[in-house]
């Protein structure tokens, strides 16, 4: 179990909750979500993000990802256009900022 903001993750169960409302979420966004939690702060590569979410005979480009975290920020983020939690690092790809990193210099989501 993941909780931050107002978001509570149930690995178990695949299921996630935004303000004690079920949101869902497709296999990959789960996958994708999941892998960037379990390595908070860390930055990775969308090619990483690729090979770790996706079967070798479904990847494709690796705007797949980007589209993926784009969705998922839309379930996540109370400003999917201003990031608190999934945070694109330029020319690399993504990280997990967790809320206690976000009090400093940050909106908390």
């Amino acid at each position: 179990m993941a909780r931050f903001g107002e978001i509570s993750l149930d690995f178990g169960k695949m299921e996630l909750f935004r303000a004690d409302r079920r949101v869902g979420l497709t296999l990959q966004e789960f996958k994708v979500l999941k892998f960037l939690i379990s390595r908070p702060e860390l930055v990775i590569s969308r090619r990483k993000l690729m090979t770790s979410a996706w079967p070798k005979k479904e990847r494709s480009s690796q705007r797949t990802v980007d589209n993926h975290i784009a969705r998922l920020r839309q379930k996540i983020e109370k400003d999917p256009a201003h990031p608190v939690y999934l945070q694109t690092v330029h020319g690399v790809g993504y990280k997990f900022v967790p809320p206690e990193e976000n009090a400093s210099g940050r909106a908390q989501g």
